[in-house]
């Protein structure tokens, strides 16, 4: 016994030692001579499993592709850290011992600073990268865009008044301001709103609403037919979110997410839907881009196609111009435009927006009672000739203490052109912010009930118009929807109707006097201004 016990001594090594990468070698070894093994023994059904995982992998990959994404956004820099980290242990292992206590609190620090603010300050390295990217771009104004095609309902008044119009089985989409010709609408998907429909119906009709008119018809006379079996709320393949993502090439998967969905014409006069891509561009902080749209014809499609290949036909930024039903469209993704405009906060560089500095920090200013946030997309008349849809940020100042008008942000919606801001403080200009309009509204009729309404959607309204002296300039107003607020549940998000003969007012930026004007008669908006106002503008400039 003792020389069997002496014997292994003998042959035992002096000291235990780990192969490099063993602890990914040893299971994939492991799982390797277990398929092998399985194929020695059943070599079809091995065979089939095999196909099957991977024909799942393909079928499937909307399922996980969010995960692939999120490591697109954050695996690079969470590399980095890990890299960083092991580079510093690598070298307090060969220090002494009192700075290995001071390092290991250092990283005790860290650690918890990345846990705790990681996601922000990873953001926050993203808006600089972004910003860096506009800093040339963007074109500084010197005089004010005009408005024109104004729309005069607040997109959620829209979507409540279409939907008490529907029967049991049939839900409208979110509206989407879009250009029909020359005119601009509100267009909407009437899609199955039970879940039986969700499988087996399709998408028959489409409201077709003018953003002009007050009081709209919402009835068989304003709905269009279409045929789509393919929509945003239809499920499993048929879901136009899943379809698009089957799409997108497996390298693409790891960079594009689909964004908006809206309906437009196009060249010959058929609607199709338009799923706006999100692309994640950059290496270790990415930010989205506006990665072209993903177009989606009417008709039927083959469930084989719809599972494998995905569908639509993609069209990239580069390529838009080159056809013209895409023109002046509203196809920026939202998400894209608002991390473009939160950006605009590193004007004053790298530290700007730091506690110790705050120049240059701007906030994109969102109303709590808005159902629909920034960005607006609005018509404007640019200085340099330009006239389409813009997609329109109202910067403020970070404080929330401070309310005054500091940039005017404006997005080309179909992502070409050149994109524009108009600053205000640095013009030597002083108007009142969103923010602020609401109050000045209410203020103005003080027996209203303002529990139950709400001024929503403060957005420009810029004409030129004369003053008293029949001087004429560009007069800057807010335009604010009053709206009435059907019911408020704690966690429920609300709900507006506008009412036949919706109240509307526009309020000076600049003296905030507030002018209710005739909301039936748009064309006589300049005159009622004038009428209020003139006297005031003639007193000074703007």
């Amino acid at each position: 016994m003792q020389d069997s016990v002496t014997r292994d001594k003998s042959v035992a090594p002096d000291s235990w030692h780990e192969e490099p990468w063993s602890f990914f070698q040893v299971p994939s070894a492991k799982f390797r001579d277990y398929v092998r093994h399985k194929y020695d023994e059943h070599p079809t059904a091995t065979i089939s499993v095999i196909a099957l995982v991977l024909l799942a992998l393909i079928v499937e990959r909307p399922l996980y592709h969010h995960v692939l994404i999120t490591a697109r956004i954050y695996g690079p820099a969470a590399v980095l850290t890990v890299l960083a980290c092991l580079g510093t242990w690598w070298l307090l292992i060969r220090a002494p011992i009192r700075i290995k206590a001071a390092g290991s609190v250092v990283g005790v620090i860290v650690v918890a600073s990345v846990l705790l603010f990681g996601k922000s300050s990873h953001q926050y390295v993203s808006q600089y990268l972004r910003y860096k990217t506009l800093e040339h771009t963007v074109v500084d104004l010197t005089h004010r865009p005009l408005t024109d095609n104004e729309r005069l309902l607040a997109l959620n008044g829209v979507h409540t008044a279409a939907r008490e119009r529907m029967n049991e089985t049939e839900a409208p989409t979110l509206p989407d301001l879009v250009r029909d010709g020359s005119s601009y609408v509100w267009t909407m998907a009437i899609e199955p709103g039970k879940a039986r429909g969700r499988f087996l119906d399709n998408i028959e009709e489409l409201l077709v609403i003018p953003a002009n008119e007050p009081s709209p018809d919402i009835s068989r006379r304003n709905r269009t037919r279409v045929h789509f079996d393919i929509g945003e709320s239809l499920a499993f393949s048929r879901n136009i979110n899943t379809c698009v993502t089957r799409a997108l090439s497996p390298w693409r998967l790891f960079s594009y997410e689909p964004g908006n969905v809206t309906r437009i014409k196009d060249d010959s006069g058929k609607w199709v839907q338009a799923v706006t891509l999100i692309k994640w561009s950059g290496w270790f902080f990415p930010w989205p881009e506006f990665g072209g749209v993903q177009i989606v014809e009417q008709g039927s499609t083959n469930i084989v196609g719809r599972n494998l290949w995905g569908c639509g036909k993609w069209i990239p930024p580069e390529k838009i111009a080159e056809h013209k039903y895409l023109l002046g469209q509203n196809l920026q993704p939202y998400e894209v435009t608002r991390f473009m405009a939160a950006s605009l906060r590193f004007q004053a560089g790298f530290t700007g927006p730091m506690w110790f500095s705050r120049k240059g920090d701007l906030r994109i200013a969102d109303m709590p009672e808005d159902v629909n946030q920034q960005p607006f997309t609005l018509y404007f008349k640019m200085p340099n000739g330009s006239a389409k849809l813009y997609q329109y940020f109202a910067l403020e100042p970070q404080d929330a203490d401070k309310q005054g008008l500091a940039t005017s942000f404006y997005v080309p919606a179909d992502g070409v052109g050149a994109k524009f801001e108009y600053r205000h403080f640095h013009l030597k200009e002083a108007p009142i912010g969103v923010t602020t309009v609401a109050d000045q509204v209410r203020a103005s009729r003080k027996n209203y009930d303002w529990v139950r309404n709400a001024p929503v959607e403060v957005r420009p309204y810029t004409h030129m118009i004369a003053d008293s002296k029949g001087n004429l300039a560009p007069r800057f107003t807010w335009m604010v929807t009053v709206v009435t607020i059907k019911e408020r549940k704690p966690g429920v998000p609300l709900e507006f109707t506008s009412g036949s003969d919706p109240e509307i007012a526009l309020v000076d930026a600049y003296r905030a006097r507030v002018v209710w004007v005739d909301s039936q008669h748009p064309d006589r908006w300049p005159e009622q201004l004038r009428a209020s106002l003139g006297e005031l503008w003639a007193t000074g400039t703007q």
